[in-house]
């Protein structure tokens, strides 16, 4: 077993991108006054990390067969980890990320049960179905539901649909190029790859904001150049696929900084753009996609 074995199980590079998520949704979610509830952003936090990780090594778990023929470096079909062990890795990161939930509120443990639901489902179907896509974006959604309800708060039940309307379109279209690799050249799909971050944006538009209108179009700036710049190099004749996913899910982070900037919170967008960065950063030593 190498050190770098579980990274890649967990592809851990894209874990700073939940931290955003997260970030997102406590922040609709938060109660209106009073002081930071470190305990409780931390714990939930961890929780969503824990799903991810899990759902990502659930991935492995059930496409075993699938990496043996295609992808024999994994973890598991290169017998750094057992699948057995994957397995109970699982299922303890699933147990532990419902027990923090339950923690904080039983409604933020439901909708973190519906998560970790979406979860297995997009990893049983997502070989045999194209429209599992949409179970991926929905996973990011949810993170938004599951924070915001977990923040102790009233959510603002408007905000919280669009932005998670947002980031479900984002993640839906995304994934969608990614499953027609090989027919990119021949099918046009470059449409779509230029139509989602816009789609993206139309959605947190409609949100009210109070933010300075220098610090929303700063977050719209940077969400929009960064991945109408991944749409460029897709077109183009030297493009590689699986590095354009991985830039485009570090780009989910910017898209959490957009929404931060409009919800006045210029900390938490900071931690996102960070959040980006380091998911760009840790592909470059564990795959993204």
């Amino acid at each position: 077993m190498s050190f770098r074995s579980w990274p890649q199980l967990a592809r851990l590079s894209n874990a700073p991108t939940i931290v955003s998520n997260t970030l997102v949704g406590w922040t609709i979610g938060m109660r209106p006054a009073g002081g930071a509830d470190w305990d409780g952003i931390v714990s939930t936090t961890v929780a969503m990390l824990l799903l991810y990780i899990g759902g990502m090594a659930l991935n492995d778990v059930m496409d075993v067969e699938i990496d043996r023929r295609e992808r024999p470096g994994r973890p598991i079909p290169s017998g750094a980890i057992s699948r057995y062990s994957a397995t109970l890795f699982v299922v303890a990161c699933f147990a532990i990320a419902l027990g923090l939930l339950a923690r904080r509120d039983w409604m933020a443990l439901a909708y973190g049960f519906v998560l970790m639901v979406a979860i297995i489902l997009y990893n049983a179907l997502h070989v045999r179905h194209a429209a599992s896509v949409i179970l991926m974006g929905l996973c990011r959604g949810l993170v938004y539901l599951t924070a915001a309800l977990a923040a102790g708060g009233t959510p603002q039940w408007s905000v919280l649909a669009l932005f998670a309307a947002a980031i479900v379109m984002y993640v839906l279209l995304f994934s969608l190029i990614a499953r027609r690799e090989t027919g990119l050249g021949k099918m046009r799909f470059e449409e779509i790859v230029v139509l989602a971050p816009m789609f993206a944006v139309i959605f947190a538009e409609f949100v009210p904001s109070s933010a300075a209108a220098w610090m929303t179009i700063l977050g719209r700036g940077a969400f929009l150049l960064w991945t109408l710049g991944i749409a460029v190099y897709v077109r183009s004749p030297q493009r590689d696929l699986g590095r354009a996913v991985g830039w485009w899910i570090a780009g989910i982070a910017l898209l959490d900084l957009y929404h931060l900037t409009r919800l006045d919170q210029p900390l938490a967008a900071l931690i996102a753009g960070a959040c980006s960065a380091l998911a760009l950063a840790g592909q470059r030593w564990i795959a993204g996609s």
